[in-house]
């Protein structure tokens, strides 16, 4: 805990990262409607928001906060940590889990995708005990997306991320620091750099 605390001043005395405690509306613009936000309660905000660049990309890192339920109100839950990065172009809404995290938050009980995408399809071989389960609103895509290059560097990141127009969330459980964060940012900047060619090239 203290080591979060001692990384978030880090970050806010560092002039190349904008911070917000609690971030406005236009620093939170994620649809909460998919991964991992749809994983809790529904009563969670984003918190200790910072943006930079970060491996040539756009980054934000965060916080997902849950408050306690019932008469635990002296505490605060932190779930999930969150390293987005802003992409070229938008992309086809696809989400993919590493295994322990798919187990661990049992998923398949929750949306990993708003429902302005259409229905999340559930691609073949990413059942129970594969290395990643991976949905997306066009299966097309995600099969093209999800070669076993991209699924090695997700499973080495221990992450679960998703697209979101022209974002990569990425997230894992638990509040980390953000070198932590910065860390897994840089993973995910190398899956997207293993992203097949024509993925760039996909219509729309």
């Amino acid at each position: 805990m203290f080591d979060v605390h001692r990384s978030i001043k880090r970050f806010r005395a560092d002039p190349a990262w904008e911070y917000q405690r609690r971030p406005a509306a236009d620093w939170a613009v994620f649809d909460p409607r998919g991964y991992p936000f749809t994983l809790e309660s529904g009563r969670s905000h984003l918190r200790d928001l910072v943006r930079g660049q970060l491996a040539g990309y756009r980054v934000t890192l965060a916080h997902l906060v849950v408050p306690p339920q019932g008469s635990n109100r002296g505490g605060t839950l932190y779930s999930f940590s969150l390293a987005v990065l802003d992409l070229p172009r938008a992309l086809p809404a696809t989400a993919v889990t590493c295994r322990r995290l798919a187990d661990l938050w049992r998923i398949e009980r929750r949306d990993p995708l708003p429902p302005t995408e259409g229905p999340a399809l559930a691609l073949p071989g990413g059942g129970p005990g594969a290395q990643v389960r991976r949905t997306g609103a066009d299966p097309a895509f995600a099969e093209l997306l999800v070669t076993d290059e991209v699924k090695r560097l997700t499973v080495a990141a221990d992450c679960g991320w998703r697209l979101e127009r022209n974002r990569l969330i990425g997230w894992t459980d638990g509040r980390r620091s953000y070198e932590e964060l910065g860390a897994l940012a840089g993973r995910l900047a190398e899956l997207v750099a293993a992203f097949p060619p024509a993925v760039w090239e996909w219509p729309g």
